[in-house]
């Protein structure tokens, strides 16, 4: 005797059986309550799947895809831009700090091109000391404040939709 099993009711459904083995497989169908259950219900889900719609994609699926790969590397591109641009102010800001601080320690001596230096450097000492003085510190310190809540706002926003559409 055959042992019959679910891949040669399968097989059975499917019409893939010799004319003795489709005999065999409907007698023990026939006298088996537990075969014929596995039978009918191989029945109904090969009805339901033949009735299932394939899915297809949209004509513009591609230009989609490469849409957003392109948007991904944009907002990346932009990121790094934006975070160079607050870099380079930020740099620019302690490099105008050390000049001062320079400007505040070099002495004044009495040789002509100490004189120029002097001079010089005192000129953008006075320029810092305007920029960085006592009436523009707190307009200056208020300035940075709002570059640095913007920036973290917006790489804050940026991780949230790069995990957005990672997720998807």
């Amino acid at each position: 005797m055959i042992n019959i099993n679910d891949e040669m009711l399968n097989q059975f459904l499917d019409n893939q059986l010799s004319g003795d083995e489709k005999e065999i497989v409907k007698n023990a169908i026939a006298n088996s309550s537990e075969l014929k259950r596995k039978y009918d219900t191989l029945i109904s889900t090969d009805k339901l799947l033949r009735n299932v719609e394939n899915d297809s994609t949209s004509l513009d699926f591609t230009k989609k895809v490469l849409q957003r790969i392109n948007n991904q590397k944009n907002r990346a591109k932009q990121q790094k831009y934006f975070l160079f641009t607050i870099l380079s102010v930020l740099g620019i800001i302690t490099l105008s700090i050390v000049g001062f601080i320079f400007v505040q320690i070099i002495p004044s001596s009495g040789t002509e091109s100490n004189h120029i230096v002097t001079e010089y450097s005192q000129n953008i000492g006075d320029y810092f000391s305007n920029i960085f003085g006592k009436k523009n510190i707190s307009i200056f310190g208020a300035i940075l404040s709002f570059i640095m809540l913007v920036s973290a706002y917006l790489f804050y926003e940026y991780q949230k939709q790069s995990k957005k559409n990672f997720s998807h």
